[in-house]
């Protein structure tokens, strides 16, 4: 294995595991989350974030040109508006709606990055794409497919999600990424916390359970995966990013089956194969494919 394709693995490893921690955090702390409003909690696991952030690369941060700082502080300000506007539209709308249509950043991160390069992604990511999109429509057979606010502001949300893969993805190239995650930690607790601040009263009292909670979202659900996902993304591509955080649904349901006792059912067992296959597709085919021109063209030589 030639070592850029060895440290695209490794970077589609790192996306997997912040997949991993994802899909796996909210079923493990949803019982903790109550004496909290929803922007405040947002903004305190944010500012957790930062702070552990800073405490391991802070020196770093400084290092970075202020042209970048301020455009790192920008990217994490677009990251924060992906998960506020998660947060407000899960009032009005269910959890699997949201799931859903968040989820179908795997569809408009390709297309997007088709539309920019110009460059056609391939018929293997195009077969991943839609059995990742199937295996996430399994998973979530049971939405509500009337169309309200809480809709709209996860489909905002969906957007900011992707346009967060494809700056992070443009400005990691050639600049330490440990550096550029302090700043997107920087700008996404500004912004967290100022709309809480404004449209919420700070809590009275914050329970045990939920400081918990938010120290476990804000240094492993926040700080780690930012830290992976931005390191990732200086040897992986945001097509390969996409479709590996898809596996977060596949994920999140064993966690739910394992953790609260939810059922595993055929359809989930179903719909979290596809996503998987999807997954193997995108992954070993090009190796599978780049082995298979190598033996034929050994073949020629040798007739």
């Amino acid at each position: 294995m030639d070592r850029n394709r060895l440290y695209m693995l490794l970077g589609d490893l790192g996306i997997l595991l912040v997949a991993l921690i994802w899909g796996t955090t909210n079923v493990v702390i949803r019982d903790a989350l109550e004496g909290i409003t929803p922007l405040w909690f947002c903004g305190l696991r944010f500012a957790i974030a930062w702070a552990t952030v800073m405490i391991f690369f802070g020196k770093k941060a400084f290092l970075l040109p202020r042209e970048m700082r301020l455009k790192s502080t920008l990217v994490g300000m677009v990251f924060i508006c992906a998960y506020l506007c998660g947060a407000v539209g899960l009032l009005y709308t269910t959890a699997g709606n949201q799931s859903f249509i968040i989820s179908m950043s795997v569809v408009l991160v390709p297309l997007s990055v088709w539309i920019i390069t110009k460059k056609f992604p391939g018929w293997h990511v195009v077969l991943s794409v839609l059995l990742c999109t199937a295996g996430m429509v399994g998973l979530m057979l049971d939405v509500d497919l009337s169309v309200n606010l809480g809709d709209l502001l996860s489909f905002a949300s969906c957007v900011f999600v992707t346009i967060y893969i494809l700056l992070v993805q443009k400005y990691v190239r050639g600049v330490d990424p440990y550096a550029l995650t302090c700043w997107q930690a920087f700008g996404g607790m500004l912004l967290a916390v100022a709309a809480a601040a404004i449209f919420e009263p700070f809590p009275a009292h914050i329970p045990l359970k939920a400081w918990l909670a938010l120290i476990h979202t804000g240094t492993i659900g926040f700080a780690l995966t930012l830290v992976i996902q931005t390191v990732a993304q200086k040897y992986t591509n945001a097509t390969h990013v996409a479709i590996l955080l898809s596996t977060s649904g596949v994920f999140g349901s064993v966690a739910g089956v394992m953790f609260i006792g939810e059922p595993m059912t055929f359809r989930i067992f179903i719909a979290s194969a596809m996503i998987l296959a999807g997954v193997m597709i995108v992954e070993a085919l090009p190796a599978l494919r780049k082995k298979y021109r190598e033996n034929g063209a050994k073949g020629g030589q040798l007739t």
